[in-house]
């Protein structure tokens, strides 16, 4: 079968948006300016952000260990349900020795809580502004748009904008869908010396690394940045034709000689983030590359995962981004990642499904952790080694009470992990729900219903704005733009007499500059 040149260009034109991630690219290619003088760390940071697709069930990722509130819970989930003893036992800073449990699959994580290196984030969701029960009952007060569907709230967990169909936004982003990471992105990228994504997607929802003036790059999960190679040769061999034949067109046909001039740029962006990435990881000393690469070696037997594949390869990117150009890297400053992980949506025999899935999580998370710690080690960097926090995020939790099919339902707040060398971890932040759901009726102001869908006591915007304000987002003008709900949300919380918790834009789970 033959193809015309025009066809071809028609069929592999999506992979101009992978590789001609954004029109500032050439550039970097030439340098540019210095970047802006930074505030606080003067090193490399990068947030890496892993979703959790399709609603992790947070009931049974984090487990009160008390008499009371662990009857309650097994009530609700008498088969699905973790036995008391197979719990891992944490110490919250300021709670009593062992109150809460991790689920069993989460070891890293538990040791990594121990070390103060990780913490949760409890209850955190999409919100419009605070409400109580009496809020969401009466109907008075805005919910999220389209509450309980997976790509609405995904998309709002992503977008830090609950309400779409309402929400305020500034001029400059009227009639733009953007991620709050890309917005971000749009105020940090004076920060990094020459064009490069600050944002680069190897899973994970595509809207968070979307920014209304920068475009993120968006990668496959192994890695590469090039067209997709196949196991047929004839059609390999068609593609580099084809690119080779446009490359060259000179007859004067604007639309294929504007696509050759897309495709050489997006080749020559290619090469060189291949080279730089390969550079810089030679340039590390052979000993620490060799001790990375065996972190990220699954069990024996274990086929399947993806997520730690994902999270390798943001660490080659990350090595590249904080080697400086004089060693071949990139000399960047600041980095987003986005990775994810698909499956979350356990509605029927939700054991085994989330013991695999938080088995992966556990062990993907770990390795990137301890990468970093080999990084720091290395000596490679001097006295400012990269430093990257890992969030998760996710569309929902899942209804404390189990259905009839052993699984979990819809339902809303959720529980979040936070990792990183400047974690202020040991702690849990925000307040852990009240499981009596017997008392739904007249005292328990946190579900929705009989069910446990818990209303978040945090929000999204305020999860998001501590991230980026590690990163370097630091004035109000900054903040507004790209959490244009959160000031009138901490409004809402100071006028309606909400816990302080919810009346600050930022919560306390990273350290402070020194």
């Amino acid at each position: 079968m033959s193809f015309s040149r025009r066809q071809f260009l028609r069929g592999t034109s999506s992979g101009l948006g992978l590789l001609a991630a954004s029109s500032a690219l050439p550039r970097w290619l030439v340098g540019e300016a210095e970047a802006a003088t930074l505030g606080g760390y003067a090193g490399y940071r990068a947030a890496v952000s892993v979703f959790l697709l399709g609603g992790n069930d947070a009931n049974n990722l984090l487990v009160p260990r008390g008499a009371t509130p662990y009857a309650q819970y097994s009530a609700a989930r008498p088969n699905i349900g973790i036995p008391l003893a197979d719990l891992l036992p944490i110490s919250p800073a300021g709670q009593a020795a062992n109150a809460y449990g991790l689920h069993p699959a989460l070891k890293k994580v538990q040791a990594l809580f121990g070390q103060q290196r990780a913490a949760l984030v409890c209850n955190v969701g999409p919100l419009v502004v605070p409400m109580r029960k009496a809020d969401y009952t009466s109907g008075a007060t805005a919910r999220p748009d389209n509450l309980y569907s997976h790509s609405d709230q995904q998309d709002a967990w992503a977008s830090a904008i609950a309400n779409p169909s309402t929400a305020p936004v500034p001029f400059e982003l009227v009639g733009k869908t953007t991620g709050w990471g890309g917005r971000t992105a749009d105020k940090l990228h004076g920060l990094n010396p020459g064009g490069y994504p600050e944002v680069v997607s190897f899973g994970g929802k595509p809207l968070f690394a979307a920014g209304a003036v920068r475009q993120p790059m968006m990668v496959s999960p192994s890695g590469t940045l090039a067209f997709r190679q196949t196991s047929d040769a004839d059609f390999n061999a068609l593609q580099t034709q084809a690119l080779a034949d446009v490359m060259e067109h000179t007859n004067g046909v604007t639309l294929e000689a504007s696509y050759g001039g897309i495709f050489t740029q997006a080749q020559t962006f290619a090469t060189a983030r291949a080279e730089a990435r390969e550079a810089a990881w030679l340039a590390l000393p052979a000993a620490t590359r060799v001790a990375i690469d065996a972190l990220f070696v699954p069990p024996t037997g274990i086929t399947n995962w993806t997520l730690h594949t994902q999270l390798y390869q943001v660490l080659r990117d990350l090595v590249a981004g904080a080697t400086a150009t004089a060693q071949g890297g990139l000399g960047l400053r600041r980095q987003e990642f986005s990775v994810g992980l698909g499956g979350f949506d356990t509605h029927v025999g939700q054991l085994p499904t989330h013991n695999a899935l938080l088995t992966q999580l556990d062990f993907a998370l770990d390795a990137f952790y301890q990468a970093l710690a080999l990084l720091r080690a290395s000596g490679a960097f001097g006295a400012a080694p990269p430093q990257a926090t890992l969030f998760t995020m996710s569309d929902f939790s899942r209804t404390l009470v189990e259905n009839s099919d052993r699984g979990t339902d819809h339902a809303w707040g959720g529980h979040a992990i936070v990792i990183g060398e400047r974690v202020q971890g040991g702690r849990l932040y925000g307040t852990y729900p009240d499981l009596d759901l017997a008392a739904n009726g007249v005292n328990n102001l946190d579900t929705t219903d009989s069910r446990g869908r818990w209303i978040p006591t945090l929000s999204v915007d305020q999860y998001a704005h501590s991230l980026a304000h590690w990163l370097g987002l630091s004035t109000a003008a900054e903040r507004e733009y790209v959490f244009p709900n959160l000031a009138g949300y901490i409004t809402a919380a100071t006028a309606g007499g909400f816990p302080s918790s919810a009346r600050s834009n930022r919560i306390a789970f990273m350290l402070a500059d020194a």
